[in-house]
């Protein structure tokens, strides 16, 4: 059953069953109520009489109590002296008899009074009148009228009451059965603070809570597939990277098991495997760098990065020291919340990157100030607006060093860009003129 038709259902039910209490305690509690109250202002009628007549001189009582006899229609006098004689209503006066046949209420009081004189009367009030017992009789053959009148308006009241009490859940409900399409911009309408208001409140609230969900499941649905694609191109490009040299050192394997040709100096192409073993042993050790940094757990501390800086890159600083390059340090105290292992891996590259591409004697600055790290070298061979475009792919070296003379990879400016990703840090590979190429981490944190 709808609530539209339960309430109309309850709020008739409940006025009906209140006009009914009503008219049952009408007839039954309000003719006791009339009588008393009625009995009660004739008794203060009389007593009041008596106090008017008490004390006065004999002619003032005798002509001042037929007026009081007929103030009030409901009470009847009757002054007698000391020996029972009737002094008033006299022979003069027409005597009203009470019967019993026309009131359902009778009775009497006596009180004495005593003239100014020092007669003493005996004045007796007796009271009659109709009570509403009879007229609530009449009243109920009335009563199946009423009754139909009562249930009409009853039914019209709670009709009325019940599709507008109604129509603010009705609103709710469809609107919240066009959210079933998850578009943005519904809302159910809020009227006044009551219990229906929240309730429309709370469903726009958790509306929007669910917009915000589906949002971010789309983005994070579309964040992995683009991992997925990334990941599926790595491993095509691992693929390829391991194929070509893995491919040469079997024929240079089959050339000496079978000593074709010079392939019999066995020496000099055992070398020559070492060194494609020791290059796919680095490529192999990056590609797990960097798989491990991809699928690993990332967990954040506070460090001075100042102080992690001086105590690693020794071995760097070495390596720039034995090609004699102009080297410019400058280290200034920086807190960094970050993963110390994979920020300092990252910065490391950087920093290697620089040693191992600038030209003999060229110039290395390495500073770290006002939240920032700044990293630039006098590249041999430096970076055309092209190559800065694919530098961070994975597997990616420029022409000049295709050959692999340099000891790359390809994956380090990869594993650079997932760390700093990872992070949230901003940063730019540029150049700066004058063969200067520029690399530069800002830790500090967006607002």
């Amino acid at each position: 059953m709808g609530i539209v038709r339960k309430n109309f259902l309850i709020v008739t039910s409940m006025m009906v069953a209140t006009f009914l209490l009503i008219l049952g305690l009408l007839y039954f509690v309000m003719p006791i109520y009339y009588n008393q109250v009625k009995l009660q202002d004739l008794r203060k009628s009389y007593l009041s009489i008596v106090k008017d007549l008490d004390g006065h001189p004999d002619a003032e009582i005798f002509s001042k109590i037929g007026q009081l006899d007929q103030a009030e229609p409901n009470l009847y006098l009757i002054l007698e002296d000391d020996v029972g004689q009737v002094l008033y209503p006299d022979a003069q006066t027409e005597r009203v008899y009470i019967e019993s046949d026309n009131y359902d209420q009778i009775g009497a009081w006596t009180e004495g009074i005593k003239s100014k004189e020092g007669h003493q009367y005996s004045l007796q009030g007796e009271y009659a009148f109709q009570s509403l017992s009879d007229i609530s009789q009449t009243l109920v053959t009335f009563y199946p009228f009423v009754l139909v009148l009562v249930f009409l308006l009853v039914s019209i009241v709670a009709l009325v009451y019940s599709r507008l009490s109604n129509r603010r859940i009705t609103a709710i409900s469809e609107t919240t059965r066009q959210m079933q399409s998850l578009e943005a911009g519904l809302s159910c309408q809020v009227e006044g603070q009551d219990e229906v208001s929240r309730l429309a409140e709370d469903v726009n609230a958790l509306y929007q809570h669910l917009l915000g969900n589906m949002e971010e499941l789309k983005r994070e649905n579309e964040r992995t597939q683009a991992r997925r694609k990334q990941e599926a191109d790595f491993v095509r490009m691992t693929s390829h990277e391991l194929k070509t040299p893995i491919a040469s050192m079997l024929g240079l394997v089959e050339g000496m098991i079978y000593n074709v040709g010079d392939f019999r100096n066995h020496d000099k192409y055992l070398q020559q495997c070492r060194d494609i073993l020791q290059e796919q042993s680095s490529l192999v050790q990056s590609v797990l760098d960097a798989t491990t940094l991809d699928l690993g757990e990332q967990k954040d501390e506070e460090f001075d990065l100042a102080a992690v800086l001086k105590q690693h890159l020794m071995p760097s600083l070495q390596m720039a020291q034995l090609k004699e390059l102009d080297l410019e340090l400058d280290l200034e105290a920086c807190p960094v919340r970050a993963n110390q292992t994979f920020l300092l891996k990252a910065i490391k590259n950087i920093v290697d990157n620089a040693i191992r591409y600038t030209h003999h004697g060229g110039l290395v600055r390495i500073l770290l100030k006002d939240q920032q790290l700044l990293v630039e070298n006098q590249a041999e061979n430096p970076l055309s607006p092209a190559e800065l475009e694919q530098v961070f792919q994975p597997f990616y070296r420029p022409d000049y060093s295709r050959a692999k003379k340099d000891g790359g990879t390809g994956i380090g400016l990869y594993l650079v860009q997932q760390v700093l990703d990872k992070h949230g840090f901003a940063y730019r590979f540029e150049a700066a003129g004058d063969r200067l190429m520029r690399f530069t981490i800002d830790f500090k944190q967006p607002e």
